[in-house]
């Protein structure tokens, strides 16, 4: 696999834990991690990142479940999906389509069967060609969780731009490091040890606002709901971190037109 692939694992590893302890639940990423051919001594297990990946999760949880009540002819479609259980996790019943390089959806095909909603596309978000597949729906939501940092600039234009030239209207939803994140992470980041480079990072939504292009949610990632989950020392760890580090990484929605 790609080095960016590897980092699945993480999110993977830290959902799985906090399902175990009831904090986040998602039984399919603890069956994965008990199964898989995979060496999770290899990616980070600190307490902190289990707990910050299955607050990330939920918040796009909530997202989707919010969005398939409101748009019930829309669809969803997450680009770099890895080995996530959203599918499973998430009651809706819209069109779903998960994207992922071909080596990643040949291991994911295992864990998800296709069905008559549910489809996997092999390939990369760029070039945007794989949207040919897929109808020219008048809604739709695109989520891409944990992937816009190993894109560039022009390459999240350029998923943009198809996405309205495709359909209707869309919502497009991805988190990413501010600059100084960015730049910090050299030193201290998960991903370090996959040896994935970071390349996209921004804190100012204007960046990718423009003609038909605007941000309608910029959000912190650590919230008080998933705060409130919390026991001990890890409640008061996430509360200071929520105080002190939301400009550092953010989830940021646009609606595209």
């Amino acid at each position: 696999m790609k080095n960016e692939s590897l980092t699945l694992f993480i999110p993977l590893y830290g959902k799985a834990l906090m399902s175990r302890e009831g904090i986040f639940p998602d039984a399919t990423a603890e069956r994965i991690v008990a199964s898989v051919d995979y060496d999770f001594s290899k990616v980070d297990q600190s307490r902190k990142l289990a707990i910050y990946m299955a607050m990330r999760a939920a918040h796009y949880d909530r997202m989707v479940q919010e969005y398939a009540a409101k748009h019930p002819d829309g669809v969803v479609i997450q680009l770099g999906v890895g080995l996530d259980s959203r599918v499973n996790r998430v009651q809706a019943t819209l069109p779903w389509y998960d994207l992922d390089f071909p080596e990643v959806i040949a291991l994911r095909q295992v864990y998800y069967p296709e069905t008559e909603r549910y489809h996997l596309i092999a390939a990369p978000a760029l070039p945007a060609d794989w949207l040919d597949g897929i109808p020219r729906y008048t809604h739709a939501l695109v989520i891409a969780e944990g992937l816009s940092m190993y894109l560039s600039e022009t390459d999240m234009r350029g998923l943009m731009a198809a996405f309205r030239q495709h359909f209707g209207e869309t919502e497009f939803v991805f988190d990413a490091y501010s600059p100084l994140a960015a730049k910090l992470s050299k030193w201290k980041n998960p991903i370090n040890a996959v040896d994935a480079k970071i390349d996209f990072a921004m804190d100012d939504p204007s960046l990718l606002e423009g003609e038909g292009s605007e941000c309608i949610m910029n959000s912190d990632i650590i919230t008080p709901d998933m705060v409130a989950r919390l026991r001990g020392s890890d409640a008061l760890r996430f509360r200071f971190m929520g105080a002190a580090g939301k400009s550092f990484y953010r989830i940021y929605g646009y609606r595209l037109t």
